[in-house]
């Protein structure tokens, strides 16, 4: 009996041979789905500010928002991600539906169409696999596509009068546009350009329960700020209608320019 006992704490279950005790694996479990639309202009700007010979693909239908992904979360953290790597990404499965897919969940950053629905397959889509409404690819993508249809963030911000622009919102605007839609705790992202030190609308990230409800994104993390996001409180950020240029490429349009003028100068000179 005491031999039993003993094998009951370090694990499952006993052979007559004695115990193996079995280790636990990673935490795969989640409790909400964060569904994250982006803003292709903001998008390719910081794909361009990175590297100026970037280029991008833009939605097809002007001032589109498109899907970035279906992120299973546990509350207060990151994740989980990359669960099951034996659900290799097919895109054969999304044949019926990769026309809708190239259009609402297309890779701004110029890839192979199907590399950033790889990506978050693998990342994220293998663990949404434990929920049967989103358990294979045609679910999960189809998801996505039903979701940013009924959800669009233009139609959404444009009833709160927010517009692509050159205009700035503060970010409390735009929280309470989506608050105020959906009825429900948003998250809005941004990102800064280093050269000009603007704000720019990136990410509105919103939330589902398991049971495919619209809830809170309360407990995501950036949980310690008084409205989800990472936007300054103090500036202004700008939803662009285009994408920006950078004052990077102006000065290196000078650059170029100065250095063709010097050599016709020099040109002029030898032959003189």
């Amino acid at each position: 009996m005491r031999n039993f006992a003993v094998c009951m704490i370090v694990a499952v279950g006993c052979s007559t041979f004695g115990c193996t005790p079995t280790l636990a694996g990673p935490d795969h479990s989640w409790d909400i789905l964060i569904f994250t639309q982006h803003w292709p202009n903001t998008v390719c700007m910081e794909w361009k500010e990175k590297l100026k010979q970037h280029t991008c693909i833009l939605p097809r239908i002007k001032n589109s928002w498109t899907v970035h992904g279906i992120w299973p979360t546990k509350l207060g953290t990151i994740g989980p991600q990359f669960c099951n790597h034996s659900l290799h990404f097919d895109p054969e499965k999304l044949q019926p539906i990769r026309g809708k897919l190239e259009q609402e969940w297309l890779n701004v950053y110029n890839g192979t169409t199907t590399s950033l629905w790889k990506h978050e397959w693998k990342k994220h889509g293998t663990c949404a696999v434990t929920l049967p409404a989103l358990d294979n690819e045609t679910k999960y993508f189809g998801q996505g596509l039903a979701w940013i249809e009924k959800y669009n963030m233009e139609n959404v911000l444009a009833r709160a009068g927010i517009n692509p622009d050159t205009k700035g919102y503060s970010p409390q605007q735009v929280w309470d546009a989506v608050h105020g839609a959906l009825g429900k705790t948003p998250a809005v992202e941004c990102v800064r350009d280093s050269e000009t030190g603007n704000w720019f609308l990136a990410e509105i990230r919103i939330c589902f329960d398991k049971n495919l409800t619209l809830t809170d994104c309360d407990g995501i993390k950036r949980d310690d700020a008084s409205i989800k996001t990472n936007c300054p409180s103090e500036k202004l950020v700008i939803y662009p209608g285009k994408v920006p240029v950078f004052q990077q490429e102006d000065t290196d349009r000078t650059t170029w320019l100065l250095s063709a003028l010097r050599v016709i100068q020099w040109l002029q000179w030898i032959t003189l």
